[in-house]
């Protein structure tokens, strides 16, 4: 019914223009023209109209999308408006390049066999598509005491390597690092263009004549950029390449071989001495003699030794050892750094007095320390002593002392 009277309504409306106003060559509104466009059979007057020739050439100059605009907003006429076009999510004009990241990492741990723990390290980082860069163990089979690895993973098999490593023994201490260089990459390139592009000037000005003193100068302008460029492609070529793969170094220490404690080091070590003497020819003469002395030493390359032994039997008078030596560790024993029995050898020198003569004496020292510690050293030793004498006299000499570093 009120598209009835809509109808009606506008074929009124036609009538009257046409009566009243003929000179109009078109509708005073869109909405109007289009209304006459959509109903042509509803009033012979507006077919009338639409057939003269200005109204063609208006219906051919609109478009079909304000056609349909204006149609579809007429539907509305004393209706209720259209809703709202439904919103449309916004995607970002540029994606964001992911991180460049290096990941290092340093693990020392302690395992039951070194060389069983080296083999399978090899065989997962291979499997994980790793490789090895280095490996240095020390010592063979299950007598390897420790080993030093470093290889290379993808980065994202980097956490669960540095997990599963501490299934293979008890991890002592772990540090991993990762370095962001996106903006250093991003600096090199940008260095890069700006290099290349004077370098392309730099070729022009070279293709140019000119003087020979300013070829020279471009040729060896050319040369420093060219080297700036290699420089830069190389730094750029390592960057990448610790990108792509992450580093870890691993350091490995078979269980129950704790390192040595440091023994502090002494200027001087002065201590009380138990002596024994025996002569290997005594004669008439006692043969063993049992005394005592001190001993002053400084580190183990300078020692000063004073032994006093009594009178022997048969009214033989007391005999004195006051020598002084130097001795030398062993290297394959730590250099005298162990707790316990550190092996030394060296010679003396000195004065002797021996059945009422005076003679000097030389000696050949083997000794050892059997305890040593910052606070007290226990230390034994055997000598081969000669009393230069007429004739010579040789003896054994052992002493058994307490040493306290000072």
């Amino acid at each position: 019914m009120r598209g009835l009277v809509l109808v009606v309504l506008v074929g009124c409306g036609g009538h009257y223009k046409a009566a009243v106003a003929p000179a109009s060559p078109q509708p005073t509104s869109k909405l109007e023209q289009v209304a006459r466009l959509d109903m042509p059979a509803s009033n012979a007057q507006v077919t009338a109209e639409l057939s003269s020739e200005p109204a063609v050439r208006h219906r051919r100059a609109l478009s079909w999308k304000d056609i349909d605009v204006v149609a579809d907003t007429s539907q509305y006429i004393g209706g209720s408006p259209p809703p709202p076009p439904a919103a449309q999510p916004l995607t970002p004009a540029v994606e964001q390049q992911a991180e460049k990241l290096v990941i290092e990492a340093w693990i020392d741990m302690t395992t039951d066999d070194v060389s069983r723990a080296v083999d399978t390290i090899r065989s997962r980082v291979v499997a994980s598509g790793g490789r090895m860069v280095s490996e240095n163990v020390v010592g063979s089979g299950k007598s390897a005491s420790s080993a030093a690895l470093e290889f290379r993973v993808p980065p994202a098999r980097a956490t669960e390597m540095t997990s599963w490593l501490g299934t293979l023994g008890a991890v002592t201490s772990r540090r991993v690092m990762a370095s962001e260089v996106s903006k250093q990459l991003f600096d090199q390139e940008l260095a890069l263009k700006n290099l290349e592009l004077t370098m392309e000037r730099l070729q022009k000005l070279a293709t140019q004549s000119g003087p020979v003193a300013d070829l020279l100068t471009i040729e060896k302008e050319m040369t420093r950029v060219r080297g700036d460029i290699e420089r830069i492609k190389g730094e750029q070529r390592f960057l990448l390449d610790r990108v792509e793969m992450a580093t870890i170094t691993v350091q490995l220490t078979r269980s129950g071989d704790e390192p040595f404690e440091a023994v502090p080091e002494a200027r001087v070590y002065p201590g009380p001495q138990l002596a024994l003497l025996t002569l290997l020819d005594p004669g008439m003469r006692q043969r063993t003699r049992v005394g005592g002395g001190a001993s002053l030493r400084i580190q183990r390359y300078a020692t000063l030794e004073a032994n006093v032994f009594p009178r022997g039997d048969g009214g033989d008078s007391r005999a004195v050892l006051v020598t002084f030596g130097a001795a030398l560790y062993s290297s394959y024993l730590q250099d005298g750094h162990r707790r316990y029995l550190n092996p030394y050898i060296g010679g003396r020198a000195g004065y002797g007095y021996l059945s009422g003569v005076s003679t000097p004496v030389i000696a050949g020292e083997l000794g050892c320390e059997l305890f040593k510690h910052e606070y007290l050293v226990v230390d034994a030793a055997v000598r081969g002593v000669v009393f230069i004498a007429s004739p010579a006299q040789a003896a054994l000499h052992a002493t058994l002392g307490v040493a306290v570093p000072f």
